[in-house]
């Protein structure tokens, strides 16, 4: 039984792998910043304003913000600040009709 819970455990982390770095947000790129479900409207862009962020677009009532920055460690500064989740804006842009035109520079190229 252990070796079974052992191989479930291995082949959840190799099968998670791949998504966790599509998803990474890459340094100077725009980021998704996701706020927990609870937060009130508008926390996502709260968040980026605290981690010195440039809001780009604040869709789903402000629970998601699309931002930038140049920092490198933007990342964890909105971490640090709140944000439940912070993906690279152009892997979810599909999921975010109103933010589309954000990522055409980059997806073109």
């Amino acid at each position: 039984m252990r070796h079974i819970a052992i191989a479930g455990c291995f082949a959840l982390f190799a099968g998670s792998m791949p998504a966790a770095l599509a998803l990474a947000p890459q340094p100077g790129a725009p980021v998704a910043v996701i706020a927990f479900p609870w937060a009130e409207g508008g926390a996502a862009a709260r968040i980026v304003a605290a981690a010195d962020g440039l809001l780009l677009e604040a869709p789903h009532r402000g629970k998601i913000a699309i931002a930038t920055s140049a920092a490198a460690d933007f990342a964890a500064r909105l971490y640090r600040f709140g944000a439940a989740l912070v993906v690279d804006a152009a892997a979810v842009s599909g999921c975010l009709p109103a933010a589309e035109g954000h990522f055409s520079k980059r997806t073109a190229g």
